[in-house]
């Protein structure tokens, strides 16, 4: 059965709504499982409309385009067509009802990050925005999401979170500045892994096997060569690795190979050796069969005996 996607639109004025939903349809029709997908579109909605197409169409994913405010509400319209804000409590009882099959909620407007959290008590996934963002950078980010929902997904990658992050690189490609806006909360009862937006980075279990200072300098030398401390990709690696980007904003402008030092002892530190484990399972994609094949091989022969018991 296909996999529904409802698309609502509210207060379009100054907007470039129609963009955003004809880009949409354009990336599922490019998309290589295509047929998996079904759009529905409901526009000018005010809060009986959402309430109401959201019963109607049980659908899977929830995209909703339009004004945000500084408190995390959504802007809807009323009878009148006057501004209607709805908080995020209003809105995360709203999806409690639809919890059954509503499993990602995209919030593409200004300052949605609040109401993406609380929604996320009761959906799987839910996507907001901290801060304002621009229209070109959210239909880019629209764009990218819907492309990744559409990929082959051979290495059985999170869909969700793989589509997300090809949402981040498709606006760092074209405006670095606003790739940090989008965030993605998971809903950490249906989930029980590290969330990258939820959680704090908590030790989980210590390390009964040190890496030495060898294994360090290592992970050091390899994050810096495989370009992920960039700034551009910090976030995405963190995300991917599943840590909050947030609980690193001591260390967010340093130089990459500044970066790489301060991450690596960070998570040595804290003794978070699942974080450490899947950074080292990113950078051996980065350098299979490459000279530093073998000393990664090490050092994830230490980790994997702690990891496979978690």
């Amino acid at each position: 059965m296909p996999q529904k996607v409802l698309i609502l639109t509210a207060i379009p004025h100054g907007l470039r709504l129609d963009k955003e939903i004809r880009e949409i349809e354009e990336a599922i029709k490019r998309a290589v499982k295509r047929d998996l997908f079904e759009i529905k579109i409901r526009t000018a909605v005010r809060p009986q409309d959402i309430r109401r197409a959201i019963a109607e169409e049980r659908p899977q994913i929830v995209h909703f385009c339009g004004h945000g405010m500084e408190d995390g509400s959504l802007v809807l319209e009323d009878d009148g067509e006057n501004h209607k804000p709805v908080s995020p409590t209003g809105l995360a009882a709203l999806f409690k009802l639809h919890a059954n099959y509503v499993k990602c909620v995209l919030l593409n407007a200004c300052y949605s990050e609040k109401s993406a959290q609380a929604i996320s008590q009761h959906i799987n996934y839910t996507i907001g925005m901290n801060q304002p963002i621009g229209d070109k950078a959210a239909i880019v980010f629209a764009i990218g999401f819907y492309d990744g929902l559409g990929y082959e997904n051979p290495d059985s990658q999170d869909v969700i979170e793989r589509a997300f992050e090809e949402g981040l690189v498709a606006i760092q490609m074209e405006d670095v500045s606003q790739g940090q806006i989008p965030v993605l909360v998971k809903n950490n009862i249906l989930d029980k892994s590290p969330s990258p937006v939820n959680s704090q980075i908590n030790p989980l279990v210590e390390i009964n096997q040190d890496l030495n200072d060898s294994d360090i300098e290592t992970l050091r030398e390899l994050l810096q060569l495989s370009g992920r401390a960039a700034s551009e990709r910090r976030r995405a690696l963190c995300i991917e690795i599943g840590i909050n980007p947030g609980e690193l904003s001591s260390i967010w402008v340093l130089p990459e190979n500044d970066f790489a030092v301060e991450l690596i002892d960070l998570l040595q530190k804290r003794k978070l050796q699942t974080t450490i484990y899947k950074l080292c399972k990113k950078l051996e994609s980065d350098f299979k069969g490459g000279g530093y094949s073998s000393k990664l091989g090490a050092i994830i022969a230490k980790l994997n005996c702690h990891t496979d018991s978690l």
